[in-house]
């Protein structure tokens, strides 16, 4: 008896143990617990002269050490495991408390790691550094301002527009840096403008960001050159919105096809002469859900204001365009209610394609299809003679070339079985393509990951092969000061004699990002051979993003030199009248869609500003791409499983014990 008695106590102490050996070593945290309370991350101090934050890292912790690592996301996107062995490898000393200094631009990041004295990861967070974050912060007031010298200003809001009077700077170029809240406890967003200075003033319109009456809270600081020149002050805008409104256009005058809007001009006694029209294109691909696409405005006077949207067609169904009629003083009148065009169905433009190339395969002898897809047409070719098979190449690669280029470009940007139709015809055609890239070229970006659709189909008569050619042109003197980090690429076709002057079939390039690029404010400037711009792509505006292999997209008519640059205001502003009018306007005027929150200065983790790029394109497109914050629970190991685990443990050493003291008694 006094054995069972021991066997049983000993069970029971074991399982006791067990549970308490497995809970000891590390403390494993749950989802909802962030670094948030363990590590302290605050900016004691911005280095003007380095655009640069100084930041004290401490923790309470003791059994622990904190492990960082600083990153700039222009050069390589790390996933969170990667970041963590590199803060672990670079980390020399074990300290409960460091001193870190990162730059203030976009995408340079700070990882910081909570780590055991084991090794183990702890909780960690990828902390958004960018100046117009942790300036505007509430707490933001405490950092010093160290390593250069500080600019008077003073701003006034009037008429929907942030005044800013800078003594120091007379006359030149600068940026405003500004977040307003709405009736001062709403939600806040920040923007960076470019805007020159003249007599020591210059003005930002916000009079979007403004609708109903109330009390509005604006912060502004300058920005010269990509620094902090002044400290971030604040203004009160007191707005009552008036009753008298703007007419709208008369949608019945718009001419609204295959992506091109056209507004006629107005009569100069009209109440729209000179007005700035905004015309916003949304997407739907049900016709009842939309969402809200590129702004772009410009005045309108005696002559058609036309905007071009096909860059922006892509990927949905249907599009409409809002217009709207801009007030220039919205505290004496407002603008114009929104009306909108007929819907645009993208669907047609590939069923054109699809009708053309049934035509042109009935005219080679080959029997009626109910579709021209790529499947049927790989079908057709394979099962045909090696004669036949020359036939039905040479008709599909001509039909392709008699469609309209503006259909056919609408068709390859919304419709990837089109997409597909024309891959298949250009594999059909024989004519191969490679790429002819120029050593230093290959400097700036990886050739592996080039690729080009529909450039054979663009080939001369009797080549056999076509060269998607690379080069580093000169620099490009003229460029617009508002451009930085200019990298001019010479991109063109070789044995397609109309690569210049109009490509018969569009052609799609995917290429990697130019190392050195920040991507948040990449731009893509597509020059005319008299130096002049003759398209702008930026992401969701002509050119997709894809995260993980860091390539952009886009699709041309045409070939000349190509400018892959940043722009210095975060808007990305086309070059021709098509001109955004608010680059951050969200789908609905008074809400931010897309901000860059200045926040708590210990946020919570942040996302890479290339996950808020593929992001953008559901908002305004031309917006700045500045990361988002998101929450991202830290690398533990499964705590669900694990607590079931130690209740499992907990359980049955209670059960175990009880059983012995049962037995015991009897």
């Amino acid at each position: 008896m006094r054995k069972r008695r021991m066997k049983w106590n000993v069970l029971a102490l074991c399982m006791a143990a067990i549970l308490i050996v497995t809970m000891l070593p590390t403390q494993v945290l749950t989802k909802a617990e962030t670094i948030n309370g363990k590590v302290e991350i605050k900016p004691i101090s911005y280095d003007i002269g380095e655009n640069a934050f100084n930041y004290q890292i401490t923790t309470s912790e003791e059994n622990a050490y904190i492990a960082y690592y600083v990153y700039n996301g222009k050069e390589y996107n790390y996933t969170m495991d990667e970041l963590f062995n590199l803060a672990k490898e670079t980390t020399e000393q074990k300290n409960r408390q460091v001193e870190v200094k990162v730059s203030g631009n976009t995408l340079d990041l700070l990882y910081v790691a909570l780590i055991s004295t084991e090794g183990d990861l702890l909780c960690s967070t990828r902390e958004n550094t960018a100046f117009n974050h942790i300036l505007f912060a509430d707490d933001a007031e405490n950092i010093e301002y160290v390593n250069g010298t500080l600019d008077d200003v003073s701003a006034e809001v009037k008429n929907g527009k942030i005044i800013v009077k800078d003594s120091s700077n007379q006359s030149g170029s600068g940026g405003i840096c500004y977040t307003f809240t709405r009736g001062m406890n709403g939600d806040d967003f920040g923007k960076l403008v470019n805007c020159d200075f003249t007599d020591g003033e210059a003005q930002v319109d916000i009079s979007d960001c403004i609708s109903e009456s109330g009390e509005y809270l604006f912060k502004y600081c300058i920005v010269k050159n990509g620094v902090v020149t002044t400290k971030v002050n604040t203004v009160i805008y007191n707005y009552t919105k008036p009753t008298a409104k703007l007419d709208p256009v008369n949608i019945s005058t718009v001419k609204w096809e295959k992506g091109i809007l056209t507004i006629p001009g107005a009569d100069k006694n009209s109440q729209l002469m000179g007005k700035r029209i905004a015309a916003t294109i949304y997407r739907s691909n049900d016709k009842e859900q939309w969402s809200r696409g590129v702004c772009y405005s410009g005045p309108l006077g005696n002559w058609d204001r036309e905007f071009n949207f096909n860059d922006e067609i892509k990927d949905y169904k249907y599009y409409k365009v809002g217009i709207v009629v801009k007030s220039d003083d919205i505290d004496n009148y407002l603008s114009s209610d929104e009306v909108f065009t007929d819907i645009y169905d993208t669907t047609s433009s590939s069923e054109e394609v699809n009708n053309t190339l049934k035509d042109v395969l009935a005219q080679a002898g080959v029997d009626s299809v109910d579709k021209a897809d790529a499947d049927t047409l790989n079908k057709i070719y394979n099962e045909a003679d090696e004669t036949k098979k020359a036939e039905i190449a040479k008709a599909l690669r001509d039909g392709l070339k008699e469609t309209d280029t503006a259909t056919l470009r609408t068709a390859m940007q919304t419709n990837s079985d089109t997409r597909a139709t024309v891959e298949a015809i250009e594999k059909m055609s024989g004519i191969t393509v490679a790429n002819d890239v120029s050593e230093d070229v290959k400097a700036y970006i990886d050739t592996a990951n080039i690729k080009v659709l529909g450039a054979a189909l663009n080939a001369d008569d009797g080549v056999s092969n076509v060269g998607l050619k690379i080069t580093k042109e000169a620099d490009v003197a003229t460029l617009d000061s508002k451009y930085k980090n200019a990298i001019p690429l010479g991109i063109t076709l070789t044995n397609v004699s109309t690569a210049a002057s109009g490509l018969a079939v569009p052609v799609t390039i995917t290429i990697p990002v130019p190392r050195g690029i920040d991507i948040s404010k990449l731009v893509i400037l597509h020059m005319n051979a008299d130096g002049t711009v003759n398209e702008n792509f930026s992401n969701g505006n002509g050119y997709s993003y894809d995260l993980n292999s860091r390539t952009i997209t886009f699709t041309v008519t045409h070939f000349s030199t190509f400018i892959f640059a940043e722009a210095d205001d975060t808007s990305t502003t086309p070059g021709n009248p098509t001109t955004p009018a608010n680059p951050t306007t969200p789908e609905n005027p008074t809400t931010p869609a897309n901000p860059t929150t200045p926040g708590n200065s210990v946020t919570n983790s942040t996302a890479s500003a290339e996950l808020a790029l593929s992001q953008a394109t559901e908002t305004d497109n031309t917006a700045s791409a500045t990361a988002e914050t998101v929450t991202s629970s830290p690398k533990t190991e499964d705590n669900g499983s694990m607590a079931v685990v130690w209740v499992l443990f907990a359980g049955c050493a209670i059960t175990a014990f009880c059983y012995a003291k049962k037995r015991v008694r009897r």
